[in-house]
This record gives C-alpha cells, sequence and structure tokens, in this order.
C-alpha cells in the first residue's frame, strides 16, 4: 500500500472512560481495561493527499477490548458536508 500524505489542523474535543490523562497516549493500559472514545474536531486546514479537507468536521466513537497499541478496535466516524 502506498503512502498518501495527509495533515489535519484544528480545535479538536476527546473524552474517554480512563482516568484523567488517558493512559493509552502513553502507551499504558487503560484504566478499566478497555477503551471507549469519543472524539470531535473541526478541520481548519487539511487534506488527505490532492483533497482538501478546510473547512469539514467529524466525530467518531472508538472502542477497543484493551489498549490501543494492541489493535483490535472499533469506529464509528461521521464526516460532515
Amino acid at each position: 500500500m502506498a503512502f498518501i500524505d495527509w495533515q489535519m489542523r484544528g480545535p479538536e474535543i476527546a473524552n474517554c472512560n480512563c482516568d484523567w490523562g488517558c493512559p493509552c497516549q502513553f502507551n499504558a493500559l487503560p484504566t478499566h481495561g478497555d477503551c471507549r472514545a469519543m472524539t470531535a474536531q473541526r478541520i481548519d486546514e487539511g487534506h488527505f493527499g490532492d483533497v482538501k479537507l478546510d473547512g469539514l468536521g467529524w466525530v467518531g466513537m472508538f472502542a477497543w477490548p484493551g489498549p490501543i497499541h494492541e489493535g483490535k478496535g472499533q469506529a464509528f466516524v461521521v464526516v460532515d458536508e
């Protein structure tokens, strides 16, 4: 699979079921064994390859059965028009 250059910049809000500080961000174990999170972002500047993402917004809900870095997660993402 070829690498596609991408970038997103803009305000974001995120929350998960772990104690404050999200241990998964530091390759640590989730506080309660699993990880459930939501995040939303307005993209002020961004691109995916040649496709501009400026002005889009998105929200996502995520769940992992264990630490994020072990994978096997599920995601539901909605992108606005």
